[in-house]
């Protein structure tokens, strides 16, 4: 008699690793094209060459890392890369860039998150951190002031946003001063501003990220909690801070939505923090993780020296991750029980950030306050530089 039996689970779904990675690939250069128009169209061709010169780089990095690791495991490098998906990483990574990166620059930074990020604990689906997220944060250490020659922009909002305003323009003068220089709320929102190469394109991530959700590539859980709670704990923020209505739209909900439009987080929760090797794989694991990292990214936005914070909270998340998932191990209903009290802590300690931030960053409410604050920001630069 003859036996037969099918290893758990039993469902079966269309989507392959391969496809998620294909579609991933599609929509992270929907991106590269929007910011290749935008320099194009702002800069001149020779902006659009560099650009093209960044990513380039970055996938022949990539390619050269992972076939040498390939030829020590003794496999193909092209089958090896078809199932490593470096060149995932290799355009994340390019898209955290801004403009004026120079190429050697991208090309150490893709060798640290290709080799360190990953390959070194084993490859794909076995790396601690987010690969892209180690290669960006190379940059900030060691690259901040390496610049193309010839290569040129404006500031970046989250700079302008905390270095003039520390991330609190408290009345309606200080916050037209702000929005003049980058179109308004609509332009932010758009992403037509100097910043990262695809972070800045806000309404076309969330588009393509609504598509990921649909289609089960991505997990919506991670997005919409990181998303929601910054929003609340910004709002919150506002309340207590006593942040002034702008043309009649309440603190409550223009300052959370500054926060959305400005900088990378939207990028961060469509494309880094659900990256599902580094983030837990039970659900109620993926909703902490992305509490606890925007708990961290609005700490570090409105406290830290770091005008973004994204980043940095995907990174001290990814270290948290087994411990997340060895706590949410065990009987289902013990597992809810444990997911309820860790959020609940979470929570409770995003709004000691809020109130803490709140009570502790001055507002800045003239621009003549914020002028002040640039001049003093600039002459400092200068005199650490000499």
């Amino acid at each position: 008699m003859k036996f037969n039996f099918h290893v758990s689970p039993s469902l079966k779904g269309s989507l392959t690793t391969q496809k998620i990675m294909l579609e991933l690939t599609v929509g992270l250069m929907i991106l590269f094209l929007l910011s290749c128009f935008y320099n194009g169209t702002t800069y001149g061709a020779s902006y659009v060459l560099h650009e093209i010169l960044l990513l380039v780089s970055s996938l022949v990095t990539m390619f050269l890392c992972e076939s040498i690791f390939a030829k020590i495991y003794k496999e193909n490098p092209i089958t090896y890369m078809k199932k490593s998906f470096g060149w995932v990483t290799s355009i994340i990574l390019t898209l955290m860039v801004p403009i004026t990166m120079t190429v050697y620059a991208l090309i150490i930074a893709t060798i640290f998150a290709i080799v360190f990020g990953k390959l070194l604990f084993g490859g794909f689906g076995q790396n601690i951190f987010n690969p892209a997220g180690v290669g960006r944060a190379v940059i900030f250490a060691a690259f901040t002031s390496a610049a193309a020659t010839g290569i040129t922009t404006g500031a970046t909002p989250t700079a302008y946003l905390a270095n003039t305003f520390n991330w609190l323009p408290a009345s309606a003068e200080a916050l037209d001063s702000f929005l003049s220089q980058y179109g308004g709320f609509a332009n932010l929102a758009l992403g037509f501003y100097d910043g990262a190469l695809g972070e800045t394109f806000t309404l076309a991530i969330v588009l393509i990220g609504i598509w990921f959700c649909v289609r089960k590539i991505i997990d919506w859980r991670v997005p919409v909690v990181y998303l929601g709670t910054i929003f609340i704990l910004t709002a919150v923020v506002a309340l207590l801070s006593g942040i002034d209505s702008y043309h009649g739209i309440p603190a409550f909900i223009w300052y959370p939505f500054l926060h959305m439009v400005t900088g990378g987080i939207v990028f961060g929760a469509v494309f880094m923090l659900t990256d599902p090797v580094t983030s837990p794989t039970s659900a109620q694991g993926r909703v902490i993780f992305a509490l606890g990292a925007a708990v961290i990214t609005v700490l570090l936005r409105l406290k830290a020296n770091l005008p973004e914070g994204c980043l940095y909270s995907i990174l001290l998340m990814n270290m948290f991750t087994p411990m997340i998932e060895s706590s949410l191990d065990g009987v289902q209903l013990v597992i809810k029980k444990k997911a309820y009290i860790m959020a609940g802590c979470l929570a409770i300690l995003g709004l000691a950030v809020s109130f803490y931030a709140a009570t502790s960053v001055e507002p800045v409410t003239t621009a003549a306050t914020a002028t002040e604050k640039t001049a003093l920001a600039e002459t400092v630069r200068m005199e650490e530089t000499l």
